[in-house]
């Protein structure tokens, strides 16, 4: 095992200095090489660390002991503290070392009384007793340590983004491999539209479609689809008014598959001007504004879900080509034909028994849904911005 001060010069090499924190990290690493008979840092990867904090005491810890995440062979458990657990891959031995509340006060009373308190730690944790500085407890994992190392070269494809997954961290949904993300569990949000992605050539690009706002945050959507007469509409209508009731501000989008369509009063003002040969008419009120335009082609949805701001959340019914994630709809007495993406749908609603691997609602179970959306798109809602004057 390589002696402290040569340990801490690495360490401050890595860190471009030397503070309280990495010494510690350092120490503990030597510590669980003691305790359980290990020679330190390694090189193979039998001792496997969760650290339970990020940053510079975690690299004291890799440089004593040989374990590094990109070695995989140690894990960042982000709970917010200077603490870890050293597992023996080979016994199956696990410890946990965390600096004890008491350090702090015996970093305090060592060193030059002209010392701060961040030098006197930085001193003391040094020299003092591992018994003074540390606890040491064994533990039991409750997490697969078997499964996190998982083995090399395993690989497959999620079907939702077509991404690649490694180290069997797939989910199956409907026997389908998802990653993570797709299977609802992200910590980010795309828009519609790789960065990198060609524009659209110009000749298939609406004149009158405004493009999306760069800083405009990401707005969750959900669609309800189904075949015709299987009750979507009636559904939608009232997981609107219970998310309202919720305080949540909402969008809804309705897929009209027939050309040809009004939407105003014939004889009225915004009527006539649209038979004179407007292209955009828009009704404007002192509490409400109304607009609608010709297309020279069928808008895509995330277009038309790129004009929308200010809401919580979009609700479409139909676009099942859009591929977004939904609720898949089925009355029993209409139809029991599944028209929905397996790898999009996220639950059902309908009034037979259905085995689809996700959650399975009645057709009335309208507060159970709104649980449902509020959970996996509300819990944290999207942040709305007003578009400048």
């Amino acid at each position: 095992m390589k002696n402290l001060q040569d340990l801490l010069d690495q360490t401050a090499a890595r860190h471009h200095h030397l503070c309280p924190r990495q010494v510690l990290g350092v120490r503990m690493g030597m510590l669980a090489g003691k305790v359980l008979s290990l020679d330190l840092p390694q090189t193979e990867k039998r001792l496997f660390a969760f650290v339970e904090c990020d940053g510079c005491g975690n690299g004291g810890i890799s440089v004593a002991t040989g374990c590094w995440v990109d070695r995989r062979t140690l894990r960042v458990m982000d709970y917010g503290k200077l603490a870890a657990t050293f597992v023996d891959t080979q016994s199956g031995r696990a410890i946990r070392i965390c600096p004890r509340q008491e350090s702090r006060l015996h970093a305090a009373h060592y060193g030059a009384d002209d010392l701060d308190h961040w030098h006197k730690q930085l001193e003391a944790y040094q020299v003092l007793p591992d018994e003074e500085l540390f606890s040491v407890i064994p533990v039991q994992l409750t997490v697969n340590l078997e499964k996190i190392i998982s083995q090399p070269g395993l690989r497959v494809i999620c079907d939702a983004c077509g991404e690649e997954i490694t180290n069997e961290r797939e989910i199956l949904q409907g026997g389908d491999p998802l990653c993570r993300a797709c299977a609802g569990d992200s910590y980010y949000a795309p828009f519609a539209q790789e960065i990198t992605a060609p524009e659209r050539p110009a000749a298939t690009t609406n004149s009158n479609s405004k493009p999306k706002r760069a800083d405009s945050p990401p707005i969750p959507i959900v669609s309800l689809i189904g075949k015709s007469g299987a009750g979507k509409t009636t559904l939608l209508e009232k997981i609107v008014r219970e998310l309202t009731a919720r305080g949540y501000k909402l969008a809804t989008i309705k897929h009209h598959s027939h050309a040809g369509f009004e939407i105003d009063v014939p004889g009225k003002d915004s009527w006539r001007f649209a038979q004179a040969g407007s292209q955009h008419v828009t009704i404007a009120a002192p509490d409400k504004i109304a607009s609608y335009r010709l297309l020279d082609r069928p808008l895509e949805l995330d277009e038309i879900t790129g004009e929308i701001y200010g809401v919580d959340l979009i609700l479409v019914e139909g676009y099942k080509q859009a591929n977004k994630l939904a609720i898949e709809v089925v009355r029993a007495a209409n139809s029991t034909e599944l028209v929905c993406n397996s790898k999009k749908r996220i639950a059902v609603a309908a009034d037979l028994p259905l085995e689809l691997g996700v959650p399975q609602f009645g057709l009335d179970d309208v507060v159970e849904i709104a649980d449902l959306i509020e959970q996996r798109f509300l819990k944290q809602p999207a942040a709305t911005f007003q578009r400048p004057a």
